[in-house]
């Protein structure tokens, strides 16, 4: 059994004592239940964007990152693109509505603040974490009063079908998935019909052509971290929720 609590801690920042307190207890209880040893690693990293800017964000990251082009997957109101640099790297899912007039939960996430209202489909979305087990991980995290969508809510969203997605977070707004997988299997996403599509295709490759050129294709390495911003009086409490959700200790 994992012991979350052995890691040394760093950083500088007080914390309240109720975060200690509660610290020590989640994670003994994560360890306690199996949760520690049954959540993995970051699988994928999901955001969606404006109806008619997935082309030109792909194009933007095959520049920026090692990301390469995959596979599109369609469904109804959506495309799902997704880019991936290899099976030890974390996938990142692209998400673009096709008709500006649809509205659901990550729409109206933006709607609460002015600017998220001005690009009302574009958002961070979350992680997928691989688990090795996805009844008991989501068993025992509705044990904990952690809420899940329904498998017709994540199928009405037109996320894959193969994904737990909790409901979103109250501090960040972010949801988390879970996605059971042997670490020797390839990495799947149950959702719409795939291909590959040649608009997609033709900015990729045009962006590797141009890392080339400018000799950076070699020095641009996978993610090294995620950050996220909540309000201040959101710190700790955010903290502990992503705890309780990963396998992740704190580092301080």
């Amino acid at each position: 059994m994992s012991l979350s609590l052995d890691f040394a801690r760093n950083g500088d920042k007080q914390n309240s004592p109720f975060f200690e307190d509660y610290l020590g207890r989640l994670l003994e209880d994560r360890d306690r239940t199996g949760l520690t040893d049954a959540i993995h690693q970051v699988e994928a990293m999901m955001i969606t964007v404006d109806p008619g800017s997935s082309i030109q964000y792909i194009a933007e990251l095959c520049l920026m990152t090692p990301y390469h082009y995959l596979v599109t997957l369609e469904s109804e109101s959506h495309w799902t693109h997704v880019l991936r640099i290899d099976m030890n790297s974390p996938d990142l899912i692209v998400r673009e509505v096709k008709d500006p007039a649809i509205r659901g939960i990550f729409r109206s996430l933006n709607e609460v603040y002015p600017i998220g209202s001005r690009k009302p489909n574009s958002r961070y979305m979350g992680e997928v974490l691989r688990v090795s087990d996805l009844h008991h991980v989501v068993n025992e995290q509705r044990q904990r009063e952690f809420r899940f969508f329904s498998p017709d809510d994540v199928r009405r969203m037109e996320l894959p079908g193969n994904i737990a997605i909790s409901k979103p977070s109250p501090y960040t707004h972010n949801i988390v998935g879970y996605l059971e997988r042997n670490p020797d299997d390839i990495r799947v996403y149950a959702l719409g019909l795939s291909s590959i599509r040649s608009d997609v295709n033709i900015v990729y490759e045009a962006a590797k052509e141009l890392q080339k050129k400018l000799g950076i294709d070699g020095l641009i390495l996978p993610i090294d971290h995620l950050a996220t911003r909540v309000y201040s009086q959101n710190r700790e409490v955010a903290i502990l929720e992503w705890l309780s959700l990963s396998s992740y200790y704190y580092w301080g």
